[in-house]
C-alpha cells in the first residue's frame, strides 16, 4: 500500500506516474478527489473514480462534467461527449492504462499478438456456436500474470494492471465477469478480433 506521505506527494506532482495515481485512488479512497484533479489522471481513471470513489471525489469530478449514470454504467463526459469520443479514437490502445512511453515500447509486441490471432468469423466457424471452446493464450508478460488470474480475479486494480502490462491476456480479461464496465468499453474499442470474440461470449 502507498504510504500517506508518498500519496500526498504524488497527488500534488503534475508529472506523477498515472499508474501510481490509480494505485492511490484504489487503496486510499480519501485521496480520490486529489487524484481526480491531477493533470496526469487519465480518462479511464476518472471514470473509475466517478463510479467507485467516495462522495467528495464524485462531487469533484461532477464539477468537471464527469458523472456516473444512475444505473452504474460507464461514465459519460456530459460537457463534451463528441470531444471525449474523438479523444478516445485518437488515443493509442494502451493509453488508458499506461504512460505514452509504455505504449510505444509495447506496440510491436501487441501488433505481433494481434496479427497472430484468428479473425472473429474464422474463430466462430471453427468452434460450435453454443459450445465455443476458449483457448487460453500463453502468458508472455514479465510480470507473472497468468491466464487463470485474468479470467478469475476479482481485484479491480489487478484487472487494470493485467490490461496494461499483459496485452496477450486482454481476451481473458474480456471474459472475466468481474471486469468493470469502463474497462469493458475500452477493450471493445481496440478492434482486436480475439477480444471481440471474448466480449461476445459475455453476452
Amino acid at each position: 500500500m502507498v504510504d500517506y506521505d508518498a500519496a500526498v506527494a504524488a497527488v500534488q506532482d503534475p508529472n506523477a506516474d498515472p499508474i501510481l495515481l490509480a494505485k492511490i485512488a484504489y487503496e486510499n479512497p480519501e485521496f480520490g478527489a486529489n487524484v481526480a484533479v491531477n493533470p496526469r489522471c487519465y480518462p479511464g481513471l476518472k471514470r473509475w473514480i466517478a463510479e467507485f470513489g467516495d462522495e467528495r471525489a464524485r462531487e469533484t469530478l461532477a464539477q468537471y462534467g464527469f458523472t456516473a449514470d444512475a444505473f452504474g454504467g460507464p461514465v459519460q463526459d456530459q460537457e463534451a461527449p463528441e470531444q471525449a469520443a474523438q479523444q478516445a479514437a485518437e488515443q493509442q490502445p494502451a493509453d488508458a492504462y499506461a504512460t505514452d512511453q509504455y505504449a510505444v515500447a509495447q506496440q510491436p509486441a501487441a501488433d505481433q499478438y494481434n496479427a497472430a490471432q484468428p479473425a472473429a468469423d474464422q474463430y466462430a466457424a471453427q468452434q460450435p456456436a453454443a459450445q465455443a471452446a476458449f483457448e487460453e493464450p500463453v502468458a508472455t508478460n514479465p510480470y507473472g500474470f497468468t491466464a487463470e488470474q485474468a479470467l478469475t480475479t476479482t481485484d479491480q486494480m489487478q484487472i487494470a494492471q493485467i490490461a496494461q502490462y499483459a496485452p496477450e491476456l486482454r481476451a481473458c480479461i474480456a471474459r472475466n465477469p468481474n471486469t468493470y464496465p469502463a474497462l469493458i468499453e475500452w477493450l471493445g474499442q481496440l478492434g482486436d478480433p480475439a477480444i471481440n470474440a471474448a466480449l461476445a461470449f459475455r453476452q
